[in-house]
C-alpha cells in the first residue's frame, strides 16, 4: 500500500534524520524518481515549476530504457507533476521528491534553503545532494552578551530557529569613593557572573537537545571575559570568532554579518580534517585516500567518516547487496558473485553504503573540497 509522507520544513520535522535513513533503506528494481526543485518562493509561479519540471525530464527521457521502465518512469513523472500542480503556493526555498509506486514511496519535503533542481530514475533514491546540502546549512548560535543583556539567535538550514532575549540584574557603576565603591564593584561583578551563569544555562539547554555546531559572539570585552570563562569546555570548542553588532541589530543584518564567518570556519576546519587524514594515512593509520581504497574500506565497513568533495564522482560498479564498490570494470561481486550494477555515480553508491554501516557522511566545504577532488574521496576508518 502506497504511503504518502508530505511534510513541513525540515525545521518543523525533528524526525528528520528518521525520514532520511528510511530513504537509505528504499529500494525497487522497478525505479525510484528522485527530483529536486529548485524554488524562489518570492519570484517562483506554478508555470515557472513546471518549466523546470519540463527541463529536467529530458535528460531521463533520453535515457535508453527499455519500454517497461520507460512506462515505469513517465508514471512516476505524472505523480511529481501533480503533485507540484496541487501546490497552493511555494512550499519552501526547494523541494525534494522521493516517487515510486512499486517501492510504496511518496515523500515530498520542502526545504528552507536552495538546490540545483536534478532529477535522477534509478532503483534507490539519490541523497548526496540532500545530504551536501544539509552538511553546508549546519546549526550555529549567535550570542550578543553584555551586562544588562544577552540576545540568543540560534540559525539552521539558513533559517532563524530561535531567538531569545535575557535579562541581567547587574546594577550601575556608583559615583562613591573608598568602601563604597568597593563594594559596589564586588556587587556589581557578581551579578554579572549571575547573567553569564543563566546564559549559559540557557546555550547548555539548547545544545543539549539541538547541538550547536557553531558558536559566534559579539559585545564588550569586559562582559564577553566573564562569559568565555563560564563557557564548559564543549561549548566554548564550538566558538569561531566574535563580530561586531550592536545588541538590539536587525535580526536579517545579524544573519548575514555572521554567514561568512561561519563559512571560513568551515573552510578553516575542513582543512585541517584533510591535513589529519593525509598524516594519519602516511604512517599508516587509520585513514584511507582515493577511490579505490576508500571504496574498498566502506565496502567493508571499516569506515567512521566518509569524506567527499561536492559534485565530485565518476563511473563504477556495485553489489547489489552492498558487499562490494569499485571504479573497475569487474562483472561479478567477489563475495557472493551476484553480478554487479554498473553506476555513473559511485560516490552515490559509497554514501548510501556508508550510511547504511551507521558511519559519518561529510561534504567538503568548497575550497578545501577542491584541494581533495584531484584524489577522489577520503576517509577516517575505525580500524
Amino acid at each position: 500500500m502506497m504511503q504518502t509522507e508530505s511534510r513541513g520544513t525540515l525545521l518543523d520535522d525533528s524526525h528528520f534524520d528518521s525520514v532520511v535513513h528510511h530513504l537509505v533503506g528504499c529500494h525497487s528494481d522497478e525505479g525510484v524518481l528522485t527530483v529536486y526543485l529548485d524554488i524562489d518562493p518570492a519570484t517562483a509561479s506554478r508555470e515557472g515549476y513546471e518549466a523546470t519540471l519540463l527541463d529536467l525530464w529530458k535528460p531521463l527521457y533520453a535515457m535508453p530504457f527499455d519500454q517497461w521502465t520507460r512506462g515505469r518512469l513517465e508514471y512516476e513523472i505524472a505523480g511529481v507533476t501533480d503533485e507540484v500542480r496541487g501546490w497552493g503556493e511555494a512550499p519552501g526555498w526547494s523541494v525534494a521528491m522521493f516517487f515510486s509506486g512499486p517501492g510504496g514511496l511518496r515523500t515530498v519535503l520542502p526545504l528552507e534553503f536552495p538546490m540545483r533542481s536534478v532529477a535522477r530514475f534509478a532503483p534507490r533514491p539519490v541523497l548526496s545532494p540532500l545530504i551536501a546540502a544539509l552538511d553546508e546549512h549546519t546549526r550555529y548560535c549567535v550570542v550578543m552578551f553584555d551586562k544588562d543583556h544577552a540576545r540568543i539567535i540560534t540559525i539552521v538550514l539558513a533559517t532563524v530557529e530561535e531567538e531569545v532575549t535575557l535579562h541581567g540584574d547587574v546594577i550601575g557603576r556608583s559615583a562613591a569613593g573608598g568602601w563604597g565603591q568597593a563594594n559596589y564593584a564586588r556587587h556589581r561583578e557578581y551579578h554579572l557572573h549571575e547573567h553569564a551563569r543563566r546564559t549559559v544555562e540557557h546555550l547548555w539547554a539548547i545544545d543539549r537537545s539541538r547541538p550547536i555546531h557553531s558558536l559566534i559572539l559579539a559585545g564588550p570585552d569586559e562582559a564577553l571575559a566573564v562569559l568565555r570563562r563560564m563557557l564548559p569546555t564543549v561549548l566554548m570548542r564550538s566558538v569561531i570568532g566574535t563580530i561586531p553588532v550592536e545588541m538590539f541589530a536587525v535580526t536579517a543584518d545579524v544573519v548575514k554579518r555572521v554567514e561568512s564567518l561561519e563559512m571560513e570556519a568551515r573552510e578553516k576546519k575542513d582543512r585541517a580534517l584533510i591535513a589529519e587524514l593525509e598524516t594519519d594515512a602516511e604512517k599508516g593509520g587509520h585513514a584511507s585516500f582515493g577511490w579505490d581504497d576508500t571504496l574498498r574500506s566502506v565496502s567493508e565497513g571499516r569506515v567512521h567518516m566518509l569524506v567527499l568533495p561536492e559534485g565530485v564522482t565518476r563511473p563504477g560498479v556495485q553489489c547489489p547487496e552492498g558487499h562490494y564498490l569499485a571504479t573497475s570494470a569487474a562483472k561479478f561481486c567477489p563475495l557472493c558473485g551476484e553480478a554487479l550494477w554498473q553506476t555513473d555515480d559511485i560516490a552515490e553508491a559509497a554514501v548510501r553504503t556508508a550510511m547504511v554501516t551507521d558511519a559519518q557522511v561529510h561534504f567538503l566545504a568548497p575550497a578545501a573540497g577542491e584541494a581533495l577532488a584531484g584524489r577522489g574521496i577520503a576517509a577516517l576508518l575505525r580500524y
